[in-house]
């Protein structure tokens, strides 16, 4: 990773450079306004030196808050000593030569208003261009803002970044993608600003903060202040009086603090803090509450608190608020701070809600907590999983069940054994066993049902949904109050293709806030926003925090951002047609599932190589779909069957295809999964059209008949309507799963239907429609991929397999494979029978 190469501050700023630079070309100039930090003099830099030696001649001068003390001070070098003015315009154009002088002033605003006046009369002789920058916030001289006020320079306002312009300078600094997620969390960190991005990303770099996975940049570890920034927050700390820090220090120690128990803490200086806009409020419930208004100034005063002054703030904190109005773990943290007695099982609880998305708190939690109880072994081993030290954690939960010293107690580290050996050594079948024995040797009723609920869980994700939804209903008959059983039997509802009653089922684990397993409100919204794309094309995605990201969000921090999850983000863009949209964010899905638990490690990496296989990458899916040894874990059966039926189709490989996609099938139908098995089938009709086998038709109607998920219900019954042929039925299918945002699916159905069909006019509209949603070229056969559909159409056009792989960034070798495949499928020998282009 190299920053050198890649411009910084002025990265993401093309329309801002392309607009100051005309203004110099056809006009007097271009005043660059923004507050600090937004890279107004990167741009102005970038806009100068662009600019041809040849034409301009360009003058760089720096107004200075100094200078501003001293009549014509930013120009005194250019009089020669003797202080006339009016010799500023004569020695510009001795300067220049036969060029054109292009006076250039960073920081205007500091300029004095002798100065200033002068600059405005150089604004308006046509004979000279000004290019300027100034502060947004700052007091500056009336003739300043009279530079573009009066229309002799365009004002180019220049603002922080938002989450793309973010993505565009941290991918060009480190020469690579960077994840989204890690995207959001340095927008959210830095505000967008320039100069804080700019340097939080070079500290990273030199720090090992950065990492590189899966072609992927992410964030690693905790936020941390880049020295440069360390600097500039110690200039605005000296202008803060003694008697404020401690309110700095309390909004940094308890963000998001009520506006009330700020006031008690420290009374005096709020208001001026707010004042220097150190300080953010909002309403949050009817309260004011109050931030510090730049993450890293936070971060910065936090690592600075010297201990007796954090244990004494955080005291106070836990003696102020209202413990139902901070979430708990929040409140364990201020107890660690606060080195005073603490509440085991607050400790516990709060440990076993944030190993996921913080582990390091997490560990230092339960370690604290393991001080006065066994019971915290299993939230520490749950942290050491996911800090990438799963042998640790077994050790840590061996140790605890031996030293046990109650029934109850050994139960509970013998069922977290039981999770650890299905979840992270990956074996099902093995937990299943486990607990079976356990079954053997428990009396209590209340072990029996959280036995039992676990083991539902162990069996739903080893591929036994309709055991689990048995034995998630035998459990909630006695113990309706089983998470792991009532989460067990909602996925298991959805699986079989119930998904109302799923959703009835699920919904009930939404607002509850101490789970008798960690994951087990994250993983109901998993499984809810699962439900919900099958059912309707505006379903929202479920947020996730931006750190482990393997589950959405279940418990609800203050002051945690909150993101799309990616693996239901990237699956919606599947379903919608924007493969390329849903590669990206599957790529960072994987990635975030392969660490700790990877609850859904297998449906991150199925759902990634059909992706790509559609895409027409077979071979990068196929090496996705390779990688390591097979995985036992999975909610979705046979998905690994229907990926590889996806990679022998992109292959022209159709009787391998089948072959696969019937594997999968039996697999979904074993297992009672009616909704999956009914997505099975109708991809098996979409590779067989009229020619689907009657026992795969009846079997369609008869599984269709029993989901009542709307979207899913159009694709089987559009499905059938391949095998009957009849153009007018498709059109009208299309025109549904078009309604339903499922673009692709809909052109599977109109492109071959679209030259018989009766009504003309709305078939070509309906055909003209998602052409541009799914940007197929003209007549494009209905079989091929969408990079297929790419490759042919550069082809077609007359681009040679060369320019093709630099145009889309493949190898030439890949290009060749694509056309190959091509030609295959379409009945032609070369690109010139190819029967499209652009």
């Amino acid at each position: 990773m190299s920053h050198g190469v890649i411009p910084t501050q002025f990265v993401a700023r093309d329309r801002e450079k392309e607009r100051a630079s005309a203004a110099v070309v056809s006009g007097r100039g271009a005043a660059i306004v923004g507050p600090t930090g937004v890279g107004k003099t990167a741009l102005l830099t970038a806009i100068a030196d662009r600019l041809d030696p040849t034409r301009y001649a360009v003058i760089r001068m720096v107004a200075t808050e100094a200078g501003r003390e001293l009549p014509f001070g930013v120009f005194g070098a250019m009089f020669d000593g003797d202080g006339r003015p009016d010799r500023l315009l004569p020695e510009l154009v001795r300067r220049a030569g036969t060029r054109t002088p292009v006076l250039v002033v960073d920081d205007a605003h500091h300029l004095d208003n002798w100065s200033a006046t002068k600059a405005l009369t150089l604004a308006s002789h046509p004979g000279v261009r000004l290019l300027v920058t100034a502060r947004l916030d700052a007091a500056m001289p009336d003739a300043v803002v009279a530079l573009w006020k009066d229309g002799y320079l365009r004002r180019l306002d220049l603002s922080a970044f938002d989450v793309g312009g973010t993505a565009e300078l941290a991918g060009g600094m480190v020469g690579g993608e960077v994840a989204m997620p890690t995207v959001q969390l340095l927008h959210q960190w830095t505000g967008g600003n320039p100069l804080y991005l700019t340097e939080l990303i070079r500290f990273a770099e030199s720090t090992g903060r950065l990492v590189q996975r899966d072609g992927l940049w992410w964030w690693r570890g905790p936020l941390a202040v880049p020295p440069r920034l360390v600097e500039l927050f110690d200039r605005r700390l000296r202008e803060v009086p003694d008697g404020q820090t401690d309110a700095l220090d309390a909004v940094a120690l308890g963000e998001p603090l009520s506006l009330t128990a700020l006031e008690s803490m420290a009374s005096d200086g709020v208001e001026a803090l707010d004042d220097k806009g150190m300080l953010h409020t909002t309403d949050l419930n009817g309260e004011i509450v109050v931030r510090l208004e730049q993450p890293l100034f936070a971060a910065l005063l936090r690592s600075r608190l010297p201990r007796l002054r954090r244990r004494r703030l955080a005291a106070h904190l836990l003696a102020v608020t209202d413990p139902a109005a901070v979430d708990l773990v929040t409140r364990a943290r201020w107890q660690l701070d606060a080195g005073g007695p603490v509440d085991t099982r607050l400790l516990i609880h709060a440990a076993d809600a944030s190993y996921q998305d913080d582990p390091e708190l997490a560990q230092r939690l339960a370690r604290r907590a393991m001080e006065n109880s066994d019971a915290a072994a299993v939230p520490l081993a749950n942290a050491l999983v996911e800090l990438g030290d799963p042998a640790g954690a077994r050790q840590m939960l061996e140790q605890a069940r031996d030293a046990a010293g109650t029934q109850g107690g050994r139960l509970r580290v013998s069922l977290a054994l039981a999770a650890h050996r299905c979840w992270v050594d990956r074996d099902p079948a093995g937990a299943h066993q486990d607990l079976t024995s356990l079954r053997a040797v428990t009396r209590a009723r209340a072990g029996r049902a959280a036995l039992d609920g676990l083991d539902a869980l162990v069996l739903l994700f080893g591929r036994h949904t309709t055991h689990a939804l048995r034995r998630a209903e035998q459990v909630l008959t006695g113990s309706p109050e089983s998470v792991p059983a009532r989460l067990a039997l909602g996925a298991a509802l959805a699986l079989t293709g119930q998904t109302t009653a799923a959703r009835a089922t699920l919904a009930q684990l939404g607002t509850q806030q101490r789970s008798q397993v960690a994951y087990a409100t994250g993983a109901a919204a998993a499984v809810l926003g699962f439900i919900d794309q099958w059912r309707d094309h505006d379903a929202p995605i479920p947020h996730s925090a931006p750190g482990s990201g393997q589950l959405p969000v279940g418990m609800r921090t203050a002051g945690r951002p909150l993101f799309d999850w990616p693996l239901l983000a990237g699956h919606q863009r599947w379903l919608s047609g924007d493969r390329a949209g849903a590669i990206a964010r599957l790529r960072e899905a994987v990635v975030q599932q392969s660490g700790g638990q990877r609850l859904f490690h297998t449906e991150a990496r199925c759902w990634l190589a059909i992706c790509l296989a559609e895409y027409g990458e077979p071979d990068a899916a196929a090496q996705v779909l390779g990688t390591g040894r097979p995985d036992r874990v999975a909610v979705i059966p046979g998905l690994t069957f229907r990926a590889a039926a996806a990679i022998a189709v992109a292959r022209g490989q159709r009787e391998a295809a089948l072959t696969a996609i019937e594997d999968a099938t039996r697999d979904a139908r074993e297992a009672g999964c009616l909704a999956i098995e009914a997505e099975y089938l109708a991809y098996t009709m979409e590779l067989t059209r009229h020619r689907a086998p009657s026992h795969v038709t009846n079997r369609l109607a008869t599984v269709t008949r029993g989901i009542d998920a709307a979207r899913l219900v159009a694709v089987a019954e559009a499905a059938l309507s391949l095998h009957r042929g009849d153009a007018a039925e498709l059109i009208d299918h299309a025109t549904r799963l078009d309604a339903l945002d499922l673009p692709w699916r809909a052109w599977q159905l109109v492109d071959p239907a679209a030259p018989s069909a009766p009504d003309g006019p709305r078939a070509a509209a309906l055909v003209s429609r998602l052409r541009r949603r799914i940007a197929a070229p003209a007549a494009a056969p209905a079989e091929l991929t969408a990079r297929e559909i790419e490759v042919a159409s550069l082809a077609g056009s007359g681009l040679t397999d060369r320019e093709i792989s630099r145009r889309l960034n493949i190898s030439v070798r890949t290009v060749q494979s694509h056309l190959s495949r091509i030609y295959h499928k379409i009945g032609v020998h070369s690109r010139r029978d190819l029967p499209f282009g652009r």
